[in-house]
């Protein structure tokens, strides 16, 4: 005759697995909460839970700074939440609250961005000390840089970066060929406003080249550069404008623009880059091509309209072209 097995007895295994588990998840969260507490500010006080699913950090008041030499950077943050799985070190999920963020590249007076928001969300995925992926959201942000002469606002705004390391490229090769991508950024953004424009969808995709991974502003100065591949504006109606561009570095603390603008609202992009009163215009049944060349920051000029040539057809059932800053 066989005996049944006690009910309390089938619940023996998921006691122990669950004790074991425990065991373990501690010894992950106290590495979690020492590797926070050695990146952060002395007195920090850091809190771990999440158990038993994940390592969840929050830190409250955090001031921290930045200083590579050339980089420089802080971040004040009202409380900052840290979520990763606990066998994944290489993989983090912050939450922002309240922040301000500040990065600026001192070489280049005016190289700086702040970021001002009330909530962001970021992941970090890094492959053997690279950036496989950084990813940020900003909710309503606040944005201010010293590359542009006015500040942008935002409903929604993203920013994404993957370091692409390529093999180190000898600086006699004399093949003319571009050197190869370092790493990649990409912006995105709706209700984009560029001071008191008028709200835009912005996309950027861009990639920073060098003759060497990017481990330090000296060595992609050296025949590095950005290159722009697509920034584009539209509204409801559609595609505003087109930029492609490359920035260099000139060595004297500016950046070197050369590129174009595709736009079907030329008199309003030549009079926003002289910083002049933007016209009334309908926009063009024809895309207008502007040269663009000059120093950033603050010295980006436009090819002037070619006087002998009549104004470009426009669209008079459309709407006016936007208002761009």
């Amino acid at each position: 005759m066989s005996r049944r097995i006690p009910l309390w007895a089938t619940l023996i295994p998921l006691v122990l697995g669950v004790i074991l588990w425990g065991w373990m998840w501690r010894d992950y969260a106290a590495r979690f909460r020492d590797e926070l507490q050695a990146a952060a500010p002395a007195g920090t006080d850091v809190s771990v839970g999440g158990f038993p699913y994940r390592l969840e950090a929050r830190i409250p008041d955090v001031k921290a700074a930045l200083d590579a030499g050339v980089l420089q950077g802080s971040l004040q943050v009202r409380e900052l939440a840290v979520n990763r799985v606990p066998w994944q070190a290489d993989r983090q999920v912050l939450n922002l609250d309240q922040s301000a963020a500040e990065l600026r590249l001192a070489p280049i007076p005016g190289a700086n961005v702040r970021v001002e928001a009330e909530e962001a969300q970021a992941s970090l995925h890094l492959d053997g000390g690279n950036i496989a992926r950084l990813s940020i959201v900003w909710e309503n942000p606040r944005i201010s840089t010293g590359l542009l002469p006015v500040p942008l606002s935002a409903g929604h705004f993203e920013a994404h970066l993957r370091e692409t390391p390529a093999t180190e490229v000898a600086t006699d090769v004399g093949t003319g060929a571009p050197p190869p991508t370092q790493a990649q950024v990409v912006l995105s953004g709706n209700a984009v406003r560029f001071g008191e424009g008028a709200p835009l969808t912005l996309a950027l995709d861009s990639e920073l080249t060098g003759l060497a991974p990017l481990k330090s502003y000296a060595r992609w100065a050296a025949g590095g550069a950005t290159e722009i591949r697509s920034a584009t504006l539209t509204d409801e109606t559609g595609e505003v404008a087109r930029l492609t561009a490359t920035l260099r570095p000139d060595g004297n603390g500016a950046l070197m623009l050369k590129g174009q603008v595709e736009t079907v609202c030329p008199a309003s992009v030549r009079a926003v880059i002289a910083g002049e009163p933007q016209p009334t215009e309908k926009r063009s049944r024809t895309v207008q091509t502007i040269e663009l060349s000059g120093r950033l920051p603050g010295g980006v000029v436009a090819s002037p309209a070619d006087p002998t040539k009549p104004p470009p057809p426009v669209r008079g059932q459309e709407p006016a072209c936007p208002k761009l800053r």
